[in-house]
């Protein structure tokens, strides 16, 4: 059996040869990839002409709001293909009323958006226009929400942005949770709210909590807006009963408890008051009346 030995010249020609025909194919290859997708780029059939959503509610943002949010128009035409999915994803996340987005790209000139929206859990009564989520993200509320009955929670916050206040409230941001003593107490009074008994007809008008940890403990108190609905004269009017409840801040569970108690009386009294009363309007609003619980096992009534 023969052996066919190469020289240093023979091999080096041979590694220079596939080095240079792979790298002419690998070239080649570039250069027609290339010119392909700026075939695709610039083929007017893969121009971003609808936008389709989806998330866990039903158009949500209008479609318009969203090309906004991604710089996207009718006026300047963008190839679906020269769309950075990514970069779209974080525009969508900079602004405070989505909470999560994904995007992708559907031929042939089709972006997908699925994302979902903060839900408003309450108005926040320290600054205009502004509601917050469970988690305590702030984000505008109108005009994308329109909510009747939304609650609304005054913590005493310094202005937006604001630096921390001498009780550790910071003002609030875009994009950054609220996170303080003040917050979690409100939270937890529409929690014990939501859950009582004998809650049905009314409803929380403003929890204010801006003075439930002052550093003086004759100024600690928490205060309640509610509202009764009663409906009289033959269900044809619906009169109202404002009440501005003053609780204590230590064991405030334990007189909104008794509150909730006495409401049950102080309901009886409407409707005996609205039996003597001939109503010619559909709805009437009676005085607020002032609860005042903040001294264990009794209430003080000022109508």
């Amino acid at each position: 059996m023969s052996r066919v030995q190469w020289s240093y010249r023979q091999a080096a020609f041979c590694l220079i040869g596939s080095t240079l025909t792979t790298l002419l194919l690998s070239t080649g290859s570039y250069a027609l990839w290339k010119k392909s997708r700026r075939a695709r780029l610039e083929d007017s059939r893969h121009r971003i002409t609808a936008i389709v959503q989806t998330g866990p509610e039903k158009e949500a943002l209008k479609t318009g709001y969203l090309a906004e949010l991604l710089d996207l128009s009718v006026d300047r035409p963008v190839s679906l293909y020269a769309f950075d999915v990514n970069e779209g994803k974080k525009k969508l996340e900079a602004c405070p009323l989505i909470a999560s987005a994904s995007l992708r790209r559907i031929d042939p000139g089709t972006l997908y958006i699925d994302y979902t929206v903060r839900k408003p859990l309450a108005r926040l009564g320290d600054y205009e226009n502004v509601a917050l989520d469970k988690s305590g993200y702030l984000f505008p509320l109108a005009p994308f929400f329109s909510p009747k009955n939304l609650p609304e929670i005054y913590l005493g916050l310094p202005p937006f942005s604001g630096e921390k206040d001498g009780e550790g409230r910071e003002g609030g941001r875009w994009q950054t949770p609220l996170q303080n003593r003040h917050l979690q107490l409100a939270f937890e009074i529409l929690r014990a709210l939501d859950g009582a008994p004998w809650r049905e007809g009314m409803r929380i008008k403003r929890v204010d909590v801006s003075n439930a940890l002052a550093p003086s403990s004759g100024q600690r108190e928490i205060v309640l807006i509610t509202e009764d609905e009663v409906l009289c004269n033959g269900g044809k009017t619906v009169c109202l009963f404002p009440k501005i409840l003053r609780l204590p801040s230590k064991n405030y569970a334990e007189q909104l408890s008794n509150f909730l108690s006495l409401r049950r009386s102080m309901l009886d009294d409407y409707k005996l008051q609205i039996a003597k009363i001939h109503f010619t309007e559909p709805m009437v609003e009676f005085a607020p009346r002032i609860v005042d619980l903040r001294l264990p096992k009794l209430a003080f009534i000022q109508n």
